[in-house]
């Protein structure tokens, strides 16, 4: 399995940290609120494409938050960053947050967009099945929704974070390396998602214009995005259809790798 290697960009938000790595046709990952720009299945991706991650501005070690207000912004950013990258088009594949991002620019942009792959994307509002808040709760909550294993290595993190109380005699020391990337990342997502909560009501009017033939892909024990969500991508882009992995949670890209980079590569290719 090839290794993503970090580098830095200069954009017009400042400079950007990204992953690259693989050869071949580009593909570019964009991440979810979780901030992981790194993970098996873009990994298990650098096989067969030449995979480029950035990070958002707010996350990771990525500049320009303060210039992010809203996702029109958001969009620009990414345009930019395909002009510096070379991406006249280029497959495009977002989880959740990164999900909605993509989406995004293939409205507004869909010429920049070859295909496109959504996996538990947020970003629509529909009538009583909101996407679940994920502000102002534990991480040992959110990893209730995000993982359907619990014993996944960061599922089992997030728990271990929870165990910190602000009663000195039950205080346990949680290194600041694993704190502050959850701060910022929340913080970031707040700028984009705070309200409307984690949707553009604009948005699903506007899925008409995608012209890339895309990809769903909905994780079976997802709780935190509602499946209709992914249902209403699929049904208002054209040429648009979605799946279903089995045993996989909202970030079913870390949950299982193996089935959802198959998907990706049949086809992208």
């Amino acid at each position: 399995m090839a290794t993503l290697a970090e580098e830095y960009l200069e954009t017009d938000a400042g400079k950007v940290q990204l992953f690259r790595g693989g050869d071949g046709q580009p593909l570019l990952y964009l991440h979810s609120a979780a901030g992981e720009a790194v993970n098996p299945t873009a990994e298990q991706l650098a096989d067969n494409f030449a995979v480029v991650a950035p990070v958002f501005p707010g996350f990771g070690e990525s500049e320009g938050i303060d210039r992010i207000e809203d996702m029109e912004d958001a969009t620009f950013h990414h345009l930019d960053l395909l002009d510096r990258l070379g991406f006249d088009s280029v497959p495009v594949v977002g989880l959740s947050l990164g999900g909605w991002m993509a989406a995004e620019l293939a409205t507004r942009y869909p010429e920049r967009v070859s295909k496109m792959v959504l996996v538990n994307p947020v970003g629509l509002y529909i009538d009583g099945q909101p996407v679940k808040e994920i502000f102002g709760r534990t991480p040992a909550e959110l990893a209730e929704d995000m993982f359907a294993d619990q014993s996944h290595p960061m599922a089992q993190m997030m728990h271990m974070l929870s165990e910190f109380r602000g009663d000195v005699g039950q205080q346990i020391e949680v290194p600041m390396e694993l704190v502050l990337p959850i701060w910022k990342s929340m913080s970031a997502t707040a700028k984009l998602g705070w309200d409307p909560y984690l949707h553009n009501p604009k948005l699903r009017k506007r899925l008409h214009r995608v012209s890339a033939p895309t990809l769903v892909i909905h994780g079976a024990q997802d709780t935190l995005a509602p499946k209709a969500i992914s249902e209403a991508y699929a049904a208002d882009i054209p040429d648009a259809r979605l799946v279903d992995v089995d045993g996989g949670a909202h970030l079913v890209t870390l949950e299982k790798p193996d089935e959802v980079a198959a998907l990706i590569r049949e086809f992208v290719s």
